[in-house]
């Protein structure tokens, strides 16, 4: 059996606290350097609907998404960027209807559900398979589909 270590939090040397400089990355927080990493442009037909910014951090490579959209221009109700849920990935869900589109960015888990309400359909439940494909309980005409951030850099994805 092996000795009781100290913690990295107990160790000291020479009266100095050395908690920082032996500090293990997932302890310590990054102190992000934020820079513009690529674009999602989001096309209908002829017309651009909007784009996603991605963000990345160049110290641990930690990714954020800020939706541009064509139609209205209003300032997000958080200054920053938004905080990203550990193991989820950053995804447009559209909704189409046919003659009617709406598309949301969010954050999505393989393998979880979640309520969704849109100005397209009116209350269902979407389910995100592992591969994330999409399902609905509801038998929209036109449905729903999910396109993932990280699979679409400086492209254009066709809603």
């Amino acid at each position: 059996m092996a000795p009781d270590r100290p913690s990295v939090r107990q160790l000291r040397f020479k009266g100095k606290d050395t908690t920082t400089a032996f500090a293990l990355p997932s302890e310590a927080p990054c102190a992000h350097d934020v820079v513009y990493k690529a674009v999602v442009n989001l096309k209908r037909g002829f017309g651009v609907e909007g784009a996603v910014d991605v963000w990345t951090c160049t110290k641990c490579h930690e990714v954020w998404c800020d939706e541009k959209r064509i139609e209205h221009q209003e300032l997000p109700p958080e200054v920053g960027l938004p905080r990203r849920d550990p193991g989820t990935e950053w995804a447009v869900l559209v909704c189409d209807a046919g003659d009617r589109v709406d598309w949301r960015l969010m954050q999505v888990r393989g393998g979880e559900g979640f309520p969704h309400s849109c100005n397209v359909f009116e209350g269902c439940f979407i389910e995100v398979g592992r591969d994330f494909s999409v399902s609905c309980r509801r038998a929209h005409p036109g449905g729903h589909s999910l396109h993932l951030v990280m699979r679409s850099l400086n492209s254009t994805v066709l809603i």
